[in-house]
């Protein structure tokens, strides 16, 4: 059966890791959503209940319809009805803001977490008249105060007359594309009077000609007639500022201009627009004309629009209702909920609205009536409404809040991740690394781990197997590996010994062999009376193999004593140099006898602390070897070195080269290379020098020169 790939502990802990974190951070953002949500589902509850009663207050239709005697006096004004419900569609606009320290002394906006921004909702108006037929609804439109184009003419003060509103629903027409593209923020446009052409129907106006009169055009015509009188105006302002008692401050109907009086001096231009007008100085930008073209209707009016306002309604999406119910938009669904007219002046409707955390629809609905007449309190029964003002709200609470929280959200995740960083750093470096250097250890044959011992493990259990456990069965396997190694060497030594055993005892009996036959024949030969003239050159024969007998078996006991490290050295100081030439001295005759030039290379202090009879036998040895094998008048190279790892001794003298074989056998106990550097001698010379030299704690080398061989010692 095939055994499953198993991942590393590393990357399993990090995928779990990484989920509980993930988990928790999910619950925790969810917990934080929720509880954000609810705080605006509250105040989203509260907005869209007081929302018609809000619209009405914002358009100015509870003024309309009050108890106030001026009421019936703004009512009878021509189209101050639809102003007013222009106005509450336009201005009544619903959103919310985060929680923030704003206003209180002390906090700093700084300190808080959510992002600043409000956050419109999705509304919806509608103005019923009492019959239910719906007079105003939520759309594109521009609406303002007018004068007549007589009181215009006349030169009467800059001051409504009558409200009046254009309808700019239909995104197709291309008369009012310009007009949609200056929409802002604050439903304003950048425009100071328009003059408007066109035909009425009720309170709006339908443009047949519209031209504008920016607001910079006014200052640019005043300036052609009085240059300089901005600045002047400016400057006598400035050189007598009076103070708060002396100054007054009147500001016109239209709110559009004021007049500063200084001690009685009125700082009121010279000219009106009407004026400069009449004067043909006002550069009027006409945004379409289609009187030229079209033949005017006899109803058709020519008025000046003072403070204009434009207003581009955002219908939104689709909506979804009661779950199953599926309405274009929130206005499409809000023209169904008529059926809630005439039940009350301020009304919430609980039962019609939606509440929930993902889709909240708050209807509500005001009614308007004339509460100046006090007979219609006397019935018990309220008064019948001359318009209804339904108004509905859409949010979502959750969708708000995870807008508000999107800082918080980044701020989570980042710490989310380092938090995940460092667990996981955490334990790689405590857990997972200690562990996988054990294993790479145990695979690398139980190896030291640096590592482990320069930087352990600060928990625990790793600790304890990396460090203890681990070099406790490390110096065991170590000596189990060591006394193997010990065993081994001591029977590759026994080996060894015995191969050398038999090696010697075969060189012994060889050694020895030619000595004793000689022996034995010479003896026999005087035993038996033979060539009695020469009896005693058989006796000098006999006693010079004798001799050499006994000096081979000296040397094989020396060379046994020191092998077996039975030999103590005596060291004394001596120079190295003084005993090199003592020992060719006494080879002069054989070095002589061959013609060679021997060549010393000495440095003026070379003083050793050896063993001298010992080393002297060393010497002797490298000049003997040098000496036999060196062919006549060749030359030999005695030289000596001092450093600071010792002190070297030389000898190279001029010969054939050795093989590669016989340079690593050079050393071996009765070892002798071919034939052409064969000759007398015991065969132990080299492998004794050696021996003395260790015993010294020196080594000995032999290598190839460019003319022969070079013997060396190092102590």
């Amino acid at each position: 059966m095939k055994e499953r790939k198993r991942p590393c502990a590393l990357t399993a802990f990090s995928i779990r890791l990484g989920c509980v974190i993930f988990l928790f951070w999910l619950l925790g953002l969810a917990a934080i959503t929720l509880a954000i949500s609810q705080y605006i589902f509250q105040g989203l509850s509260e907005k869209g209940i007081d929302y018609a009663e809000y619209a009405a207050m914002v358009g100015g239709l509870d003024r309309l319809f009050s108890a106030e005697e001026e009421a019936a006096e703004r009512r009878a004004q021509p189209g101050a009805a639809e102003y007013a419900m222009n106005r509450a569609i336009a201005h009544a606009e619903r959103s919310i803001q985060p929680p923030s320290f704003a206003g209180y002394p002390g906090m700093s906006e700084k300190l808080s977490i959510f992002c600043s921004q409000y956050l419109r909702c999705n509304t919806a108006i509608l103005v019923l008249d009492s019959a239910g037929e719906i007079l105003r609804s939520s759309g594109d439109f521009i609406y303002f105060g007018y004068q007549s184009e007589e009181a215009w003419q006349q030169g009467e003060a800059e001051a409504a007359s009558g409200m009046a509103w254009i309808d700019l629903s239909d995104v197709a027409d291309p008369r009012y594309v310009r007009l949609r593209s200056q929409y802002g923020q604050l439903h304003s446009l950048d425009v100071d009077v328009i003059r408007i052409t066109g035909c009425w129907d009720g309170s709006r106006l339908e443009p047949l000609s519209l031209a504008v009169l920016d607001i910079g055009a006014y200052d640019q015509a005043l300036e052609t007639v009085c240059p300089g009188w901005w600045e002047q105006a400016e400057d006598a302002a400035a050189a007598a500022m009076p103070t708060e008692a002396e100054a007054e401050i009147t500001i016109s109907a239209d709110g559009r201009s004021a007049t500063v009086s200084v001690s009685g001096d009125s700082q009121t231009p010279p000219y009106t627009r009407a004026e400069l007008d009449a004067m043909g100085l006002l550069a009027w930008d006409v945004y379409f004309d289609e009187t030229a073209s079209a033949v005017m209707p006899a109803d058709a009016v020519t008025i000046y629009a003072f403070s204009p306002e434009i207003f581009v309604y955002d219908a939104g999406g689709p909506v979804r209702y009661q779950g199953s119910e599926r309405h274009e938009n929130l206005l499409a669904l809000l023209k169904t909920m008529g059926f809630y007219q005439n039940v009350g002046r301020n009304r919430f409707y609980s039962g019609a609205s939606q509440f929930s955390l993902w889709n909240m629809i708050v209807f509500s609905s005001w009614q308007g009536d004339d509460l100046a007449n006090e007979d219609s309190f006397g019935s018990g029964d309220s008064p019948s409404a001359e318009y209804t003002l339904l108004t509905a709200m859409q949010a979502s609470p959750l969708r708000i809040a995870a807008q508000f929280l999107r800082n918080v959200y980044l701020f989570f995740t980042a710490f989310a991740l380092v938090a995940f960083w460092l667990l996981r750093r955490s334990l790689k470096k405590n857990l997972t690394a200690p562990l996988q250097a054990v294993v790479e250890g145990m695979d690398a044959g139980w190896g030291y781990l640096p590592q482990l011992r320069d930087r352990p493990p600060r928990w625990a259990e790793p600790y304890a197997l990396a460090v203890t456990h681990y070099q406790q069965t490390q110096h065991k396997l170590r000596a189990d590996a060591d006394e193997i190694q010990r065993l081994r060497t001591a029977l590759d030594y026994a080996q060894a010994a015995e191969a050398e055993r038999r090696r010697m005892t075969s060189s012994i009996a060889h050694e020895l062999k030619t000595p004793l036959a000689i022996l034995h024949s010479y003896a026999e030969g005087l035993q038996e009376h033979i060539a009695e003239e020469k009896r005693d050159r058989y006796l000098e024969v006999i006693l010079a193999e004798s001799e050499r007998m006994d000096a081979l078996v000296l040397e094989m006991l020396d060379f046994s004593r020191l092998e077996a490290g039975k030999v103590k050295l005596e060291r004394s100081e001596f120079s190295l140099a003084a005993l090199s030439r003592a020992v060719f001295a006494r080879l002069e005759r054989a070095a002589e006898a061959k013609r060679l030039q021997i060549t010393f290379d000495f440095p003026t202090e070379c003083m050793v602390l050896a063993d001298e009879s010992r080393i002297a036998q060393v010497i002797e040895n490298f000049a003997t070897n040098a000496i036999k094998y060196t062919p006549p008048g060749g030359k030999i190279m005695v030289r000596i070195t001092v450093s600071r790892n010792g002190t070297r001794f030389c000898i190279a003298n001029d010969c054939a080269p050795l093989s590669p074989q016989a340079l690593h056998r050079v050393w071996d106990s009765f070892f002798r290379a071919d034939a052409a550097r064969s000759g007398g001698g015991s065969g132990l010379g080299l492998a004794i020098a050696k021996s003395i030299i260790e015993l010294h704690g020196g080594h000995c080398a032999v290598h190839n020169t460019e003319h022969g061989v070079e013997f060396s010692f190092m102590i």
